[in-house]
């Protein structure tokens, strides 16, 4: 079955188990229906679809992975309609996010796993695990402690509608829990359908599962010691070994499967790059980071890469350099395209994983690993672009600028600027006595357009360093977390409250469990 029709039976599938099982805080007896169907009868294909689209759209939403996630970690600013750029976030949005996790994608990966079990079939339960701990992963490092042990059981025989929340010290240990049991459970699977982000690839499965595992060992690194853990993985395990591991679900080219921010760009032009980001791969680079031609349009009026500082006042941002909306630079193609990569894990952020492991003793290789994995990472994050010839279209701009510089005219271009990167760039020589600052910010430059994963990084690492908006709100401070839902406090005030009191105070401001430190 072809990639649309696959979409279209998900959709239509997923309505009728929408109002089968769909729960109410009012009456449980809504929620009994004799016509419903039964695990046994329901289509894990179409669960499976249905939990990779709705996991990767809200992910990558428009208002909160750019505009809470991108815009905050300083990719995207906003230059008009500023609030969220200025650390108002609206709640109608994170209560959207919110009921997106639980009640869509993560209900349908834990119908999925339900339906793995009962019908004893390993490859569904494994892959349910692995997007279960994925969309959970995101829930409590946006919000802190959620809720996890009690959570998607709404449609169960004895329901639950108001979960308790679990800390996210217990989350994650569950998590990798999940991760190690589901690349067990992928040796030998059976053949699965509705696979929208691997084709059925079952081995691409175990190297995503343990390749996440890295992400949460590391990311809960400064609580608990993940030494043992990671050699293991890194010694014994599959993981991601060249970029066409990626984890990325490939939109489709027309609505409503293409991407999100290709749909907000049908009727909104609100986005444009940071100029925090074009400063450091082009403005200020010694000689530029050729990223930047993908990152970034080149501006309207002076045909030049500019960016514009984040959290202006909405008057100012539109009057930025007298017009900002054409003298600054828009998001590029490659990432409003319909059929733009909806990323959710990289082989670039593998290998930064591993060269800050390396770094900090968890594994062992020192500088010497660290230094490969480093470089390694910084050419799979350009190449990343390339698989499909977008990046060297983009430098053509620079061609006659490259052929001043001694390139072949009959030359790959390419090529030409990843050795013109190399030697003038100053980014890509590995300095040990910096290497942990170098690694971070290198990070964060290859999660451009994962705005999510950047900022929970950025939280964690504190680099690169970076000044909070011109206009912003939250006392001068860059968020690092959102607000619980007010939809929570309606439905679920007990356990919410005493989620809050174990935390602190429900702001902006409130660290997660693992976010001890402003940097290493």
């Amino acid at each position: 079955m072809n990639r649309n029709k696959i979409y279209l039976a998900a959709a239509s599938f997923l309505m009728l188990i929408f109002f089968s099982v769909s729960c109410t805080q009012d009456f449980e007896e809504i929620n009994t229906n004799s016509n419903a169907p039964s695990l046994s009868q329901a289509a894990p294909d179409m669960l499976l679809t249905n939990a990779i689209e709705s996991m990767t759209d809200r992910v990558h939403n428009i208002f909160l992975g750019h505009e809470m996630g991108s815009a905050w970690v300083q990719h995207m600013a906003k230059v008009q309609y500023t609030d969220e750029d200025r650390y108002i976030p609206r709640m109608s949005v994170i209560n959207a996010a919110w009921s997106s996790f639980y009640a869509s994608s993560g209900m349908d990966a834990q119908l999925l796993y339900d339906i793995g079990v009962e019908t004893n079939n390993a490859s569904y339960q494994a892959i349910a695990l692995i997007l279960k701990s994925y969309i959970v992963s995101v829930v409590t490092d946006e919000w802190g402690d959620v809720p996890y042990s009690e959570a998607f059981l709404g449609a169960a025989d004895e329901a639950v509608l108001s979960p308790v929340y679990d800390t996210q010290a217990s989350i994650y240990t569950a998590l990798l829990a999940n991760l190690e049991q589901a690349s067990t459970l992928l040796d030998g699977g059976a053949a699965i359908g509705g696979d929208i982000l691997y084709d059925g690839d079952l081995m691409a499965w175990k190297k995503f599962a343990n390749s996440l595992s890295l992400r949460l060992l590391m990311r809960q690194s400064d609580k608990v010691d993940p030494s043992a853990a990671m050699s293991a993985i890194f010694n014994g395990s599959d993981i991601f070994s060249s970029n066409g591991d990626n984890a990325a679900l490939i939109y489709l080219g027309a609505a409503p499967n293409n991407h999100p921010f290709n749909e907000n760009r049908k009727s909104r032009d609100d986005h444009r790059v940071s100029n925090t980001i074009i400063n450091y791969l082009y403005t200020d680079a010694p000689s530029p980071d050729y990223r930047v031609v993908v990152y970034a349009e080149l501006a309207a009026n002076s045909g030049d890469w500019v960016g514009i500082p984040n959290g202006m006042l909405s008057a100012s941002a539109g009057q930025y350099l007298g017009n900002g909306l054409a003298e600054t630079s828009k998001i590029g193609e490659y990432f409003t395209r319909a059929n733009a990569p909806g990323m959710l894990m990289s082989y670039a952020e593998l290998l930064f994983i591993k060269a800050e492991a390396a770094a900090r003793g968890f594994i062992s290789g020192g500088d010497a690993v660290a230094e490969e994995a480093y470089q390694a990472g910084i050419k799979a994050s350009w190449d990343q672009y390339n698989a499909d010839g977008t990046f060297a279209d983009a430098l053509g701009v620079w061609e006659s600028t490259f052929i001043s510089w001694g390139m072949d005219p009959a030359g790959d271009i390419y090529d030409f600027g990843w050795v013109d990167f190399v030697d003038w760039g100053g980014t890509y020589a590995y300095d040990p006595a910096n290497g942990l600052e170098q690694i971070a910010t290198q990070k964060w430059v290859a999660m451009f357009d994962q705005g999510l994963q950047a900022a929970f990084e950025w939280r964690r690492t504190g680099y690169p360093a970076l000044t909070p908006a011109i206009d912003g709100e939250n006392g001068g401070k860059i968020p690092v977390r959102a607000y619980y839902p007010s939809d929570e406090a309606a439905r679920n005030p007990t356990n919410l409250s005493a989620a809050v009191a174990a935390q602190g105070t429900d702001d902006l401001n409130t660290r997660v469990w693992w976010d001890v430190a402003d940097n290493f």
